[in-house]
């Protein structure tokens, strides 16, 4: 299989589970975390267009609509959509959920005043490419808030899977159980990301400079306030990072 298709079975594979996942977090501190996260950094108290990226199972659609605001979700898979439409009713909220490209928007010029991803960067074929697009359909005093940490890092450098594995030993220490494990063939799949093997989010704040964006805001570590004691542990040695970039 090439990239695109490792991409798209991958995710497809994975969308029942990261529905339960985000089941969970709407019924636990994490919503409104996350809610607050987003809103202190979107640069507007006003109702707001804002675009997801690569949605999944309608995590941050759900949040964002509930807050009072008009959500287009946008994910590569008819798997993940399947889920977020129905994480979506069950809410009681409306968004315009699409299968649509992050790379290849089909949005008009400045649609939006603020787009949100999380945890979809680091999945991109052409990042790059999906920046510039980004800041085409952003509005002039728009927003992007970008998630994401260097979550498959350990495959590609020794010293980082040596953290993670002290990491994975402390986990089970603290809480008496394996954590999550990955497939050989999710392996497979990290291994052909072109951004799982560089350095975030020096990588992403070097390209984003180099597309012209106006101001860039990096906090390196938001962990304290999104993750559970269990993710704490499981992701200290590759934190969540977050961007706030303005056009």
């Amino acid at each position: 299989m090439n990239q695109e298709e490792k991409l798209l079975k991958n995710w497809t594979d994975s969308s029942n589970n990261y529905s339960n996942i985000i089941q969970e977090e709407l019924n636990c501190f994490k919503k409104q975390a996350w809610t607050d996260i987003i809103l202190e950094n979107a640069g507007k108290s006003t109702k707001m267009k804002i675009l997801d990226v690569g949605t999944g199972p309608g995590f941050f659609a759900i949040i964002m609509s509930q807050a009072g605001h008009d959500v287009t979700a946008i994910d590569c898979t008819e798997a993940m959509l399947a889920e977020a439409k129905a994480n979506a009713k069950n809410a009681g909220i409306t968004a315009d959920f699409r299968v649509s490209d992050g790379q290849k928007l089909e949005f008009d010029n400045e649609s939006f005043d603020l787009i949100i991803s999380r945890n979809v960067a680091w999945t991109l074929i052409d990042a790059r490419q999906a920046y510039s697009e980004w800041q085409r359909v952003l509005k002039p005093d728009g927003k992007i808030v970008i998630f994401d940490a260097n979550w498959n890092i350990g495959l590609f450098n020794e010293e980082y899977m040596k953290k993670y594995q002290a990491d994975e030993q402390e986990y089970v220490r603290l809480f008496g159980e394996e954590p999550p494990q990955f497939t050989a063939e999710m392996i497979d799949y990290r291994k052909s990301m072109p951004m799982c093997q560089r350095i975030r989010p020096q990588w992403d704040i070097g390209t984003l400079i180099e597309l012209g964006y106006k101001k860039i805001y990096c906090e390196t570590d938001i962990g304290d306030r999104v993750y559970d004691d269990k993710k704490k542990i499981l992701y200290r040695s590759t934190p969540m990072f977050m961007l706030v970039v303005e056009k």
